[in-house]
Formats: C-alpha cells, sequence, structure tokens
C-alpha cells in the first residue's frame, strides 16, 4: 500500500511540475544512453573472441625483436613453425595457418578492395564459425570459396549466393576464379578475428607458394591438449629461434611467445600485426570518459534544480511532518518520484541507444554494438544497475537534504539557503565546464580536418589522373594509345602509388633501425607525378641497369636515419641488396594528415604494376577521362573502368576525420543541450524568487538593461569561470596530445579561432536558453507583480 502511495504521489508530482520533470527527464535520457553505449562498447571489447568453445585452449604464434634497444612484439608468425610445432611437440594438438591477401572485387561499374583468407582445412574444427550454408570439408577444395553474412548480403542482396561463380583479382594481378560453396552465420559483434572471403590453404594458390623459414605468414594458432601446457610450449619452441635466425640473419628474433585467443595479455594491444582485435585500455577509457561526462552534467542538473525547487515545496515538507510524517517516509517519497523519472528516462535512453547512438558508432568503428536482449544476458544487469545508480546519483542528496527541514525552522521562515546556492554554483561551473570542454574538442577536431586539407601538397596534384589496373599488361596497350592524345603529357606505372597504397620496410642504416614508406614505381613515375628533386638525379627509362641498383630517398629519410655528406652514391641495403642513393626528393604530403615519413623509390618489375599514372594539360582532365574511357571499353568491354584524380586520393581519410568530427559534434551537442536546459530550469526558479525584488528596483526607477544585468550577472560570472577552467583545461591537454602524436599529426597546431568559436557557440546558447525568462522579469508588469496573494 505504502509502494502504491509513493507511485501514486510521484506520478502527481511529475505533472505538477512538467517543465522541471521535462529538463531532468531529458538530460537523463541523454547521459543513460551514453552510459548503455559505452556499455555494448566495452563488453565487446572486452569478451573479444570469447565465444569459440575451444577459446581457451586456442594460442597465437608471436615473436619478438630487438629494434633501436626496444622489444617489439609482432603477431606474423613463421609459416613453417605450424608443421614444426605439430610434429615435435606433444602439447599441441592442432595447428592452424592463416593467411590474408588484398584481393579485389568487380562490383556492377566498381572496383572494390576486399581481402581474401587463406586457412588450413581444420579451421573450423579450432574455431566456432558456424556456416548457414556449406560444410567444412569445403576448404579441402582449392576453388570453394566460403563468404561472411555481411558479403553475402553486400554482393547477392536478397539471392542465394551459393554456387555461384566469384572472381578476385589478386595482388599478383592474376584473375582467379572461384565457386561459392557456403556462408558463414552473421559473427557476433564481439568478433575481433573474422574472415570476408575464406578458402583453403592450398600450395597450388599463388601467395602460398615456395614457404621457407624467412616467410611470415598473418597467423599461426596452435591448439594445445591442455591450458596449462602453455608454459612448456613455449619453452620448447625457443628450439626454432636459431633456426629461423639463420634463414633471417638480417632481421633475428629474440624469442617465440604464445598468447590466447579468448584471453589475451595485458598489452596485447600493442602487438604489431595481430591478427585479431585487441582491447585497447585508452580507447576504454575515453568512452568511459565520454559517459561520466553526460552522466555528471545531468546528475548535476537534477542536484540542482531538485535545490532550486525546495523553497516551493517548504510548507509541504512542514505540513507533513507537522501530520506525523518520518523522515524516512519522506525519503522514500522523494526518491520514489526520482526513480519514476529516471525509470521513463531510462525508456527514453534505450530508444536514444537504439535509432541514435548506436548507427552512428557502427559507422565510425571497426567492431559493431547491437543491444541483443536475448544473446546478451548481462546488459539486464547492467540496465537495473543503472537506473538504481541514477536514481541515487541524482537524488539521494537532494532526498536526504531536503528531508532534514525541522517545521518550526519552516515555519517560523527562518530557513536559509547560502551553502547550497554554493553547491548550486559549484554543479553549474562543473557542467558548464564539461559543455564547454565538449564543444571545444568538437570545434577543435573540425579545424584539424581543414588544416590538413589545406596542407601544401609539395606537387600540383591537379593535372594527374590515376587509374587501377586489373592487369599489369594493361599498362603497355594503355600507354601507346594515350600518348597519342595531345592533352596528355606523361604516363607512368608503380606498384605503390602514391597517397593510395605503400609498402612499409624495415631498414637499418648506421645503426638506427627504422621503417620507411616504400614505393615500387616505372623510371618515369616520379617526375610524371610532379615530385621536386632537391639534389641528385631521377630515374631514367635510358638507364635500365643503372635504375635496378639505385633508389630515389626523400628528405625526412635523410634526417631520420642522420645520414651524412656525401649522401648521393651511399649504399643502402634494401631486400638484402645493396643499392646507390641516386637522387633526394623534397617532401611531399604522403598521408592525409601531412605526417612526414621516411620514403625511398625503387622501379619496379613491369609484372608488378597496379597502378597507371597520367599527366594532362591543365583543364583537360574532363576530355582526358572521356579519351580514357573510350580506349578501355575498346580495349578491355568486360573490365569495368577504375580511376580518381591525384587530388581526390585524401578523400577517404577526410571523409573519416570528418565523420569523427561530426560524431563528436553530435555529442558535445548533446552535453551542452543537457547544460543548457539545467541552466533554464535553475534560471527559471531563480527569477522567480526575484520577482518581487525586480519589481521594487523598476519602481525605484531601474531601467530594463540594468534589471537584465541584475538578474543574470551571476550566471555571466558562474558561465566565464567555467568557460576560464575548461579552456585552460584544454589548452594543456591538447599540447601534451600533439606532443604525443606528432608523428601522426605532423605539423597541426591548435589555433586560437577554434576556441573562440566553441566559447562563443556555448555561452550563445547559455544566453538564448536564459534570454526569454531574462525578458519577461525585466518587463514584468508592476501590478501584477506586487499584489499581495498571500
Amino acid at each position: 500500500m505504502m509502494l502504491k502511495t509513493y507511485a501514486l504521489l510521484a506520478w502527481r508530482h511529475l505533472l505538477a511540475n512538467k517543465i522541471t520533470s521535462t529538463i531532468n527527464m531529458v538530460g537523463l535520457s541523454v547521459a543513460v544512453a551514453c552510459a548503455i553505449t559505452t556499455f555494448l562498447i566495452l563488453k565487446n571489447f572486452s569478451t573479444l573472441d570469447d565465444f569459440h568453445a575451444k577459446g581457451d585452449r586456442l594460442f597465437m604464434v608471436e615473436y619478438t625483436t630487438e629494434e633501436n634497444g626496444e622489444l617489439r612484439t609482432y603477431g606474423d608468425a613463421p609459416a613453417l613453425l605450424a608443421s614444426a610445432l605439430k610434429t615435435d611437440c606433444p602439447q599441441v594438438k592442432q595447428t592452424v595457418r592463416v593467411e590474408r591477401e588484398g584481393v579485389q572485387v568487380f562490383n556492377k561499374e566498381t572496383i572494390v578492395d576486399e581481402q581474401l583468407t587463406y586457412a588450413d582445412t581444420n579451421f573450423f574444427d579450432a574455431f566456432t564459425f558456424p556456416l548457414r550454408y556449406g560444410t567444412p570439408v569445403l576448404l579441402r577444395d582449392p576453388s570453394a570459396l566460403i563468404i561472411s553474412a555481411e558479403m553475402a548480403e553486400k554482393y547477392f542482396p536478397g539471392q542465394l549466393p551459393v554456387g555461384q561463380p566469384f572472381t578476385l583479382v589478386t595482388s599478383t594481378r592474376e584473375a582467379k576464379q572461384f565457386t561459392i560453396q557456403g556462408v558463414a552465420e552473421a559473427f557476433p559483434t564481439n568478433t575481433g578475428f573474422r574472415f570476408n572471403f575464406l578458402t583453403g590453404y592450398h600450395p597450388s594458390h599463388t601467395a602460398l607458394k615456395n614457404q621457407d623459414w624467412s616467410t611470415h605468414i598473418q597467423a599461426v594458432f596452435v591448439e594445445l591438449n591442455q591450458p596449462t601446457d602453455v608454459a612448456a610450449l613455449t619453452k620448447q619452441m625457443s628450439r626454432y629461434v636459431a633456426r629461423y635466425n639463420a634463414k633471417n640473419r638480417e632481421n633475428p628474433i629474440r624469442s617465440l611467445t604464445l598468447d590466447n585467443l579468448r584471453h589475451p595479455a595485458p598489452n596485447a594491444y600493442e602487438v604489431r600485426r595481430r591478427p585479431a582485435e585487441a582491447n585497447d585500455p585508452y580507447a576504454s577509457a575515453v568512452f568511459v570518459a565520454i559517459a561520466f561526462v553526460m552522466m555528471a552534467v545531468s546528475c548535476a542538473n537534477y542536484v540542482n534544480i531538485a535545490l532550486g525547487s525546495v523553497s516551493r515545496r517548504l510548507k509541504e515538507i512542514g505540513m507533513r511532518k507537522v501530520l506525523g510524517g518520518t523522515r524516512r517516509q519522506l525519503i522514500g517519497q522523494f526518491m520514489a518520484e526520482n526513480l519514476l523519472l529516471c525509470a521513463i528516462a531510462l525508456g527514453f535512453g534505450l530508444l536514444i541507444t537504439q535509432v541514435f547512438l548506436v548507427p552512428l558508432f557502427n559507422r565510425i568503428m571497426v567492431l559493431d554494438i547491437a543491444m541483443n536482449f536475448d544473446q546478451n544476458k548481462s546488459i539486464w544487469v547492467f540496465l537495473v544497475g543503472i537506473l538504481l545508480f541514477t536514481a541515487l546519483a541524482s537524488g539521494g542528496y537532494p532526498a536526504l537534504y531536503v528531508s532534514s527541514f525541522r517545521p518550526i525552522v519552516i515555519f517560523a521562515g527562518r530557513l536559509t539557503f547560502s551553502s547550497k546556492r554554493k553547491l548550486g554554483r559549484a554543479l553549474l561551473v562543473g557542467q558548464f565546464a564539461l559543455a564547454f570542454v565538449a564543444v571545444i574538442i568538437g570545434v577543435v577536431l573540425s579545424n584539424a580536418g581543414r588544416q590538413w586539407q589545406r596542407l601544401h601538397w609539395g606537387y600540383d596534384p591537379s593535372p594527374s589522373l590515376v587509374l587501377r589496373l586489373t592487369d599489369s599488361t594493361q599498362y603497355t596497350i594503355l600507354k601507346n594509345e594515350l600518348l597519342q592524345n595531345a592533352a596528355i603529357e606523361g604516363v607512368a606505372a608503380a606498384e605503390f602509388h602514391v597517397g593510395e597504397s605503400l609498402n612499409s620496410q624495415q631498414l637499418t642504416l648506421g645503426g638506427v633501425e627504422k621503417w620507411a614508406m616504400r614505393y615500387d614505381v616505372s623510371p618515369e613515375y616520379v617526375q610524371t607525378l610532379g615530385l621536386e628533386l632537391a639534389r641528385g638525379q631521377f630515374f631514367s627509362p635510358q638507364r635500365p641497369a643503372e635504375n635496378k641498383q639505385s633508389v630515389l630517398i626523400n628528405e625526412t629519410f635523410v634526417r631520420t636515419f642522420g645520414l651524412k655528406e656525401p649522401i648521393i652514391g651511399r649504399a643502402i641495403r634494401v631486400d638484402s641488396q645493396l643499392v646507390t642513393v641516386a637522387g633526394v626528393l623534397a617532401d611531399v604530403k604522403l598521408m592525409g594528415s601531412g605526417a612526414m615519413r621516411p620514403a625511398l623509390f625503387r622501379v619496379a618489375e613491369a609484372a608488378r604494376y597496379q597502378y597507371m599514372l597520367v599527366r594532362f594539360v591543365p583543364g583537360s582532365g574532363p576530355r582526358v577521362v572521356a579519351a580514357l574511357e573510350r580506349t578501355w571499353k575498346a580495349k578491355f568491354p568486360h573490365i569495368p573502368l577504375s580511376h580518381f584524380y591525384q587530388k581526390d586520393v585524401f578523400d577517404s581519410f577526410n571523409s573519416t576525420v570528418e565523420t569523427m568530427a561530426v560524431s563528436f559534434g553530435y555529442l558535445s551537442g548533446l552535453a551542452l543541450l543537457i547544460a543548457c536546459m539545467g541552466l533554464y530550469g535553475l534560471a527559471t526558479q531563480h527569477f522567480v524568487q526575484r520577482v518581487k525584488e525586480v519589481s521594487v528596483r523598476k519602481v525605484l526607477g531601474a531601467t530594463v538593461a540594468q534589471v537584465l544585468l541584475l538578474v543574470n550577472r551571476e550566471f555571466m560570472l558562474l558561465l566565464l569561470l567555467a568557460s576560464g577552467l575548461a579552456n585552460a583545461f584544454c589548452v594543456a591537454g591538447f599540447a601534451a596530445l600533439l606532443r604525443a602524436t606528432e608523428q601522426f599529426t605532423s605539423a597541426l597546431r591548435i589555433e586560437a579561432g577554434p576556441f573562440l568559436v566553441a566559447n562563443a557557440l556555448v555561452l550563445f546558447t547559455a544566453v538564448m536558453s536564459v534570454g526569454w525568462q531574462s525578458w519577461k522579469i525585466a518587463t514584468i508588469r508592476l501590478a501584477e507583480s506586487l499584489k499581495n496573494v498571500e
């Protein structure tokens, strides 16, 4: 009966205070939605790949190597290690080799980059990947292809793909014909190791031929008889270190290790080329911080408004206590009101999560999230927990505070709230400081994207067109045709093209070990793209023998490796071959952020060309594209043409940054909305309490401007204080972040403009949220406000 009474009183209170209830409900709904989304993300991170039945016995082989005095761990294991472990080690039940290769798929009129996975025939025995169609024995057939449910929907929407022929163009430009024989069930959202296209690990595939102890593959998985065998097996694997190093004298390894798929090591996220995703604690901390900020802002709103509305409930509290109401009963009533509001907010929070936040994060993250109430039982526990936490965090203190009032003090009019006003001011400063921080980050990120787009490339990319080749022989056929066009100034080819692809290579020079970006190109490529020579000479088509023994490096390469003069003619060992530096190129934009990287250019074999570069007369781009399309259709009628202007090569990077900025803009907008709604509610209560004071001042001659300044002065001072705190925090935080990420952010600088824009936006929004109430009290009718209604 008591609970029913509490619920009825709580409902009546919500209906009687629609404005404050709505403000609190909206704020809590957004905060709860952020908390639910964070829970779903962290649940995925913390349970990556735990659905595999044999996950506790499945281990990935990793190796450590020393680079510049530091130990690094890598996840791409030696290929021959799999058979050696299976033969020599009794702890090993089975091994599974996995290799991946970048492939291209013709989809209607476009070419799509995908990834083909090769796996041993026991793949489905080790991993729990149920098949919707087909059986695991399909991996015995080299021409059989198993695709994921995502790929089935992408390439065969609404169709049954089984039995369909499917062509994949491999990295060696070989068009391989497969037949789709199986389709996997949809992967769980916490899948860190997955496949799109899967076929058997057979030596007949070009990518798997001629493997020895110098060959690395994507992964070697080992299933142990017992998880406790890992220590003994790790010790036994040391015998293979010498065998490996005998074939890899230039890049020896220090040790071979094992890491469990279901329970990875704490530093698994630091393993390079790890075949499965690993939880990054820094990413988790960011999401937790976002959820905490939103929850803190909304709870501060609730406490502020609750404390602000105390004066309107004093008589109610006094009468209840005079009539025998206990403090426990008052606490129960206030907590019931808060629990009802939080329950409604939880419902709206679930709706916001499903409709807005889940699709938003699925667009920008590698791992998908989903609210599966039947498959994710822990979400029920979390929802109950977040409901109780929100109710206590937002309503606990106001309930304890309000219920402590003594009737005699209430009716005598001696009750003061000065200390609580200080708490309210502190909460307002805190929540607006968080809102300032969120908006500043969103604006700064957006400005960073614009800075990166405005960076000078170091050459003019405008008069360049790039074609993706499906066969290296297409280059010679097209080149002869295109050079007859007067609008085309030059044609070149590349295996790896600047801005589109690269081959990262580890080099050691003068005791310095660094990674460099490598581009294998035709002799004319550098000049055709328009790169400038700082010293030395370019490659020349007239010197083929010399080209094979030469490399071009960029200025960053010189600085990174500390090369001293003379640089031209210096010997460098690349791919176990000594080559000489023919020239030094001026630095150009190689990455979307403009980050400088050491780079070297080598002449590629014609059989490995994957790109064709066409330089045309400025302004003739559309005519060149039209001519190219006609030529392509005539020469290769059954193959779609894929091309782009070089000036658009970083569009994917720019769109990713823009998506992140927009996404963070949404979050900062939500934080600002909650803060401003709280300010609106608090200001409304504040203005009501000052109606008679303002009226008296107007009688004594106060102007509208003076009244506006009077009633808003405190709020403006608090907002300026919040702005100062937020700006100081952001300046220090961005400075530290840029120092830590300089190798990725390059010349990015935090300018004053974004800070000014962000501050102006928050202050303007805050002013608008109280503007109407301020105007109403400044222009109030004195006859109404000074009337004695008591």
